[in-house]
C-alpha cells in the first residue's frame, strides 16, 4: 500500500470548513421543523374542519328531507302534512346544523302538477321535499366585501304516498 503525504495546508483547510459548517447551523433543524410545521399543519387543520362541517350539514339536509318526505305522505289531511313536514325537517336537523332552520324559505314540498298538494294526498303520487341551507364557514366573520362566507347545501327525497292508503 502506499500511502500518498497531503500537504498540512490542505489539511488545516478542510477541517476549518467542517468546523465552521457544523458550528454555525446548530440547532436549526428543529426551528426549521417547528416554524414549517406551523405554517402547513394550522392551514390543514382548518380546511379539515371546514369540510367536517359543510359535509355534516349536507348529511343532515338530505336526512332532514327524507324525514320532512315521510311525515308529509304519513299526515291525515294536507294542512296537518305541511306542519309534520317542518317539525320533522327541524328535528332531523338539529343535531347537524347549529344555524336556525326556517320552514316557510329552507323547505319546499312539490306534488304533481294536476293534482298539486292542495287537493289532498291522492295514493301512488309522488312528493317531491327539497331542503336548501346556507353553512357558514367556521372562525370566520358573517361576511367580507360584502359577501357572505357560506357554502350552499341541499337534500331532495321523493316519497310515493302508500299506494294502499285510503284518500283523505
Amino acid at each position: 500500500m502506499i500511502a500518498i503525504a497531503k500537504p498540512s495546508w490542505f489539511v488545516r483547510s478542510v477541517r476549518t470548513r467542517l468546523n465552521s459548517r457544523t458550528s454555525g447551523d446548530a440547532g436549526n433543524a428543529v426551528l426549521e421543523f417547528v416554524v414549517l410545521s406551523a405554517f402547513l399543519l394550522v392551514p390543514l387543520i382548518y380546511l379539515i374542519l371546514a369540510a367536517l362541517q359543510v359535509q355534516g350539514s349536507a348529511y343532515g339536509a338530505t336526512e332532514a328531507a327524507r324525514e320532512a318526505g315521510r311525515a308529509f305522505v304519513e299526515a291525515d289531511t294536507v294542512s296537518d302534512a305541511y306542519a309534520q313536514a317542518c317539525t320533522a325537517a327541524t328535528v332531523a336537523l338539529r343535531n347537524q346544523v347549529s344555524t336556525g332552520f326556517d320552514c316557510a324559505r329552507q323547505l319546499v314540498v312539490s306534488c304533481p302538477a294536476p293534482a298539486g298538494c292542495s287537493v289532498g294526498l291522492i295514493p301512488g303520487n309522488t312528493i317531491r321535499v327539497e331542503v336548501d341551507l346556507s353553512v357558514g364557514l367556521p372562525f370566520l366573520p358573517a361576511s367580507v366585501f360584502g359577501q357572505p362566507l357560506t357554502v350552499s347545501v341541499g337534500g331532495v327525497h321523493d316519497e310515493v304516498v302508500d299506494a294502499f292508503r285510503a284518500s283523505r
